[in-house]
């Protein structure tokens, strides 16, 4: 098949990309973009259409999921997902995001004894509910404008702590001053905010000193490829289907626990029958616990599928229990 245009149009499924250091999620996304627009001479309106499943500050590197074509209607299940990261952590000096993008704006003397008062500190933060300020170096909106752009203007607002969940959080290594770490932990957590609350826990200061993604949901940084990789493989005539990194749509639930729906019965959820949605979930095993063993912490979802496609997506909640709250269409 010849690599053009169209072959990239038609696509429906995410690229697992190994973000590099230096750029922004949507950074990402652009150089894709800019990849297709050279090749083929696309114009922008022409591009599919692309989104990604949870920001990577631009420092960090590792798993980012970026949605293509109908895919991006699932981002939403990417952006609540359990995230894993492994980084180093830096004793003794804190900048104001807490990453190494900015001056040192505090120092102490005052360093963790040992890897084990780390580690005995790392184990009751799991053992708790962990509330976290979000920075005002983030991306997230105060009456629709990024907290960042406040900050660089010198701006500084109250924000509401989070209620965040650490579901591991392990130091593996400390030579003074750095300790390294692997952490698990719910969606919406600033990890380098974590590092400067975990650094005056210890009675001093700290920061992210590097910072990795490791795992989105069910899906591992080991199954992706670079933009590298990405752009020497549509030199070869590759599409973007066509390579390792690639998750096809009916499988981007794969966290998720799965029900199987009849012919019959997808053509009842498409015509917005929400009663056929009981059969369903009770031919599946344990449904209150749906989604909880791959994706720790999310809402109970469950993926349909019908002869191996993703048909519907089901939620349970306090207000409606289980019900239908996507559909898609063929």
């Amino acid at each position: 098949m010849a690599l053009d245009a169209a072959s990239f149009d038609r696509l429906s499924g995410a690229l697992l990309v190994n973000k590099h250091e230096g750029t922004s999620s949507f950074g990402v996304i652009e150089e894709l973009q800019r990849e297709l627009a050279s090749r083929f001479q696309m114009k922008r309106k022409d591009f599919p259409k692309m989104g990604h499943g949870g920001t990577i500050d631009p420092f960090a590197t590792g798993l980012l999921v970026v949605c293509v074509g109908k895919a991006v209607k699932l981002a939403r299940y990417f952006l609540g997902g359990t995230k894993s990261y492994e980084g180093t952590m830096l004793f003794g000096k804190t900048t104001v995001p807490g990453d190494p993008t900015s001056p040192v704006s505090e120092t102490s003397e005052v360093l963790p004894g040992s890897l084990e008062d780390i580690a005995d500190m790392a184990a009751s933060l799991v053992k708790q509910p962990y509330l976290q300020k979000p920075p005002m170096h983030s991306a997230k909106k105060k009456n629709g404008k990024p907290l960042y752009e406040l900050a660089r203007a010198g701006i500084e607002i109250d924000r509401e702590p989070k209620l965040c969940r650490l579901f591991e959080f392990r130091f593996l290594s400390y030579e003074k001053p750095r300790a390294r770490f692997r952490i698990v932990c719910s969606s919406g957590t600033y990890v380098r905010t974590l590092a400067q609350d975990f650094g005056r826990l210890l009675g001093t200061v700290a920061m992210l000193e590097a910072l990795s993604r490791t795992s989105s949901g069910a899906f591992n940084v080991a199954n992706s490829s670079t933009i590298s990789d990405i752009r020497t493989a549509m030199n070869e005539g590759r599409a973007w289907d066509e390579l390792p990194c690639w998750l096809p749509f009916d499988r981007m639930l794969d966290g998720y626990q799965r029900a199987e729906a009849t012919s019959e019965e997808a053509l009842a959820l498409q015509r917005g029958r929400q009663n056929v949605l009981f059969n369903i979930l009770r031919r599946s095993s344990h449904p209150d616990d749906a989604g909880h063993a791959a994706v720790q912490g999310q809402e109970s979802c469950v993926a349909i599928h019908e002869s191996g496609h993703l048909i519907a997506v089901a939620r349970k909640d306090d207000e409606k229990g289980w019900h239908i709250e996507r559909v898609f269409e063929e």
